[in-house]
């Protein structure tokens, strides 16, 4: 059973990516109607060549947001281990931003860009720049809807704002990426 606000917004998250997979053709399905919460993949999607019946399947992370703070499922000090997130990182990932009204807005990051920018953004945070405390590694790594749109961050504690590796708007509506490593 839903029983909080983020809970809600995934599975709104979720049913509008597997609606918009099937208008585009493919297969889709979620995951979490069969499996309870299954941490890696939310939706499997399948693509067939009536013709030769050969396919491609994706197994996809769907992250939904109203704010502009999007969880990856990660932790920093995960984030931050490039060997664990090749290992953990199953699939693109699907983020969802969501209007008052629920109306979507979708970036799509195939599975090595979703490393490549989560493990950049991480490393420079975690590892760049200077603290008077201990930063807390067990903390949740999340993305800044500006980054998926292909903003640099901001400067921080001396040091040039992040430069972002994926410069442009590169995700938004970019669905191929799918079915790209």
């Amino acid at each position: 059973m839903i029983t909080n606000n983020s809970q809600m917004t995934g599975a709104i998250g979720e049913s509008l990516v597997v609606a918009e997979l099937i208008k585009n053709g493919w297969v889709a399905m979620n995951v979490n109607a069969a499996v309870r919460n299954c941490k890696a993949i939310d939706v499997i999607c399948i693509k067939c060549d009536e013709n030769t019946w050969q396919h491609q399947s994706s197994l996809i992370q769907v992250k939904a947001r109203r704010g502009k703070d999007f969880p990856t499922g990660f932790s920093l000090r995960q984030s931050i281990n490039l060997d664990e997130l090749n290992r953990e990182v199953k699939g693109p990932y699907v983020f969802v931003s969501l209007d008052e009204d629920n109306n979507p807005d979708y970036y799509i990051l195939s599975r090595s860009q979703f490393i490549k920018l989560l493990y950049s953004l991480s490393d420079r945070y975690c590892n760049k720049i200077q603290r008077e405390k201990p930063l807390n590694l067990s903390l949740p790594a999340e993305l800044h809807l500006g980054l998926l749109q292909g903003n640099d961050g901001r400067p921080s504690k001396g040091l040039p704002g992040f430069k972002n590796p994926f410069p442009g708007n590169i995700f938004h509506n970019a669905w191929e990426n799918i079915w790209k490593d």
